[in-house]
């Protein structure tokens, strides 16, 4: 398998101590205060560009699957659908003037709204944003025609056999917690929505500082930022949130569901327990997931030509889990060849100079996302969801600390059994999960 890690170049000793005097440097300039009760995360630099995202609590665990959807069409309500100060018309006039851009995003554990700009408008990206927040008003007209492009989206989404086996994995993989809710919600669940219904669910849910708080990367002083917070949040209710507790068992034995389709390709995946960012496993697991992803790709591209992007991907969160994933026109041998991959490696440990390489690659990533904004804010965001912030700042000395032995171990206590996903020919794919 040492071929696996030909990509990664060495790099000097002296290189390495620059980039974690570089890891020690940024963790100093990220501080976090509180503002009339909303948690506020400023990572201050000198860059011309601003990204401030607003993050809501609890995700998919805010709603029945009945209500899928929900949280989705009201985050993009409060962009889409016109504020108490800007007419839906004047918002996208304001942000196409000024080049903002505003966007949103809802997951099993959060949703958030983002906002990212040049520094010398953040007036007026505030002034966007903050309005968007505390005063949406879900214009009947936008609403109704925001619905209708995602149920639009849904619909062609179905038909995509990639997209439906992401979902379909997690059904099954994660049945009877809140992560077999598609965020995104159901064609039939978004059909019934109504805009009272959204509205009342952003006002007496969402909006709610115990629920909230706030990130914010850029070129603006800590000073700047309160005052803005002081203007345009003080009047958010804080209300009374406890969060859910979403844990997900070890599975106990290997399984897979099957949908049948008629198409040329078989779609497979099989999905792996994982640890959270916070646990002291996560660090060589990520590490363990690098070797995995290189190794699926070697052995079934390169040596077996079995598909054409194989991979091995980690989805952090409350529920952390790995997808390993191919399509092919043989499914049962790339069920075999994945089988044999994560079989391979949790039986041998590396060398010490691929540890190293694999220690080095992370850190030289770490390091070129700290040069971009919207990667700061986002890692900060999703660090604090699943427990502190400081866990995004502290990655890369957790890494650097792993050994062979870590990674062989973290595999050998996560991976222990494969749910496996799968869309294609009926007959085939049954035959394809049969235990060898």
């Amino acid at each position: 398998m040492r071929s696996t890690f030909s990509t990664y170049t060495r790099m000097s000793s002296l290189m390495i101590l620059l980039l974690m005097a570089a890891t020690g440097v940024a963790q100093t300039n990220t501080v976090d205060f509180t503002v009339n009760g909303l948690k506020v995360i400023l990572r201050q630099t000198q860059k011309e560009t601003l990204v401030m995202s607003m993050y809501f609590r609890g995700g998919s665990s805010n709603y029945t699957a009945a209500n899928a959807g929900i949280e989705s069409l009201a985050l993009s309500g409060i962009i889409e659908c016109g504020t108490v100060k800007y007419a839906a018309g004047d918002f996208n006039d304001q942000a196409d003037e000024y080049g903002l851009h505003l966007n949103n995003d809802v997951t099993n554990d959060y949703g958030v709204v983002k906002l990212s700009c040049i520094s010398r408008y953040t007036h007026q990206a505030w002034n966007l944003f903050s309005s968007a927040i505390a005063a949406p008003v879900f214009e009947k007209q936008k609403f109704d025609l925001l619905k209708e492009q995602k149920i639009n989206d849904l619909k062609e989404s179905n038909s995509n056999p990639d997209d439906r086996l992401k979902r379909l994995a997690k059904e099954f993989a994660f049945a009877g917690t809140s992560y077999s809710i598609n965020p995104e919600g159901t064609v039939a669940s978004l059909t019934v929505l109504t805009r009272e219904k959204v509205k009342d669910y952003y006002f007496n849910t969402l909006l709610n500082k115990n629920r909230m708080f706030l990130v914010v990367a850029g070129n603006i002083t800590r000073e700047e930022l309160e005052k803005k917070i002081q203007e345009s949040f003080s009047a958010i209710p804080a209300a009374a949130y406890t969060a859910v507790n979403i844990e997900s068992s070890f599975f106990l034995k290997e399984t897979a569901k099957i949908e049948g389709r008629p198409i040329a390709t078989n779609y497979v995946s099989g999905i792996l327990n994982a640890p959270r960012l916070s646990s002291p496993d996560y660090p060589a697991f990520r590490l363990a997931v690098t070797i995995l992803n290189s190794a699926l790709f070697d052995v079934i591209r390169l040596t077996k030509h079995l598909s054409y992007a194989p991979s091995a991907s980690l989805s952090e969160g409350n529920i952390s889990y790995v997808t390993m994933y191919a399509s092919t026109s043989q499914p049962g041998e790339t069920v075999k060849a994945m089988r044999s991959v994560l079989s391979y490696i949790k039986k041998n440990t590396y060398p010490e100079r691929i540890m190293e390489s694999l220690r080095k690659h992370h850190l030289q990533s770490y390091i070129k996302r700290q040069e971009i904004m919207s990667d700061i804010a986002g890692e900060l965001g999703e660090a604090e969801m699943m427990g502190d912030w400081k866990l995004a700042e502290n990655l890369g000395e957790r890494m650097s600390m792993v050994t062979a032995e870590d990674v062989q171990a973290a595999l050998n206590k996560y991976a222990r059994n494969i749910t496996w996903a799968y869309i294609g020919d009926k007959s085939v794919g049954e035959e394809s999960f049969k235990a060898e």
